[in-house]
């Protein structure tokens, strides 16, 4: 992954009260309790640099210590953190097994993509975000959220193909 595809977010103390905090609300809804593994997944995300794949998140739990956090628990662990807004799917286009990245007082992004290489650049493009909501609007749409990406190749990977 390029330092042009990571998004340095720190989670800083207050931020990660403020999302356990809306984590909890989201558990106490469905009747669920708010464990050790559950905040340290919490806090794994937050901290976590990018994009990742859950297992990526399990390893980096399990090497932190957090024995409990089995790639099953995280896995169940990921619509819950989705639907607080602490976690959002990621490169959708992929192709391969669902990334995620923080979301949690993040602002909006979108995505460009190499599909050679696979580096990300984040970006926000105000007049992409006006023309999604007059499109919705056009059809009686409300939006709730979306994935937007752009595909292609970034110029280290058009340069070594001779630009083609």
């Amino acid at each position: 992954m390029s330092a042009a595809s990571r998004s340095h977010h720190h989670a800083s103390e207050e931020r990660v009260a403020r999302a356990l905090e809306r984590f909890r609300e989201v558990l106490y809804a469905r009747d669920l309790r708010m464990t050790a593994v559950r905040e340290a997944i919490v806090r794994a995300v937050l901290e976590y640099d990018g994009h990742f794949h859950v297992q990526e998140l399990a390893r980096v739990l399990q090497e932190h210590g957090v024995r409990d956090a089995a790639l099953a628990t995280v896995y169940r662990a990921m619509p819950l953190l989705v639907e607080a807004g602490i976690a959002q799917p990621a490169l959708m286009s992929s192709g391969d097994e669902q990334r995620y990245e923080a979301a949690f007082e993040r602002p909006h992004h979108d995505h460009l993509v190499c599909t050679k290489c696979g580096d990300v650049i984040e970006f926000h493009y105000e007049a992409l975000e006006a023309l999604q909501r007059d499109i919705a609007q056009q059809y009686g749409y409300e939006l709730t959220g979306h994935v937007h990406e752009l595909l292609g190749r970034c110029p280290k990977c058009r340069k070594k193909s001779g630009g083609k």
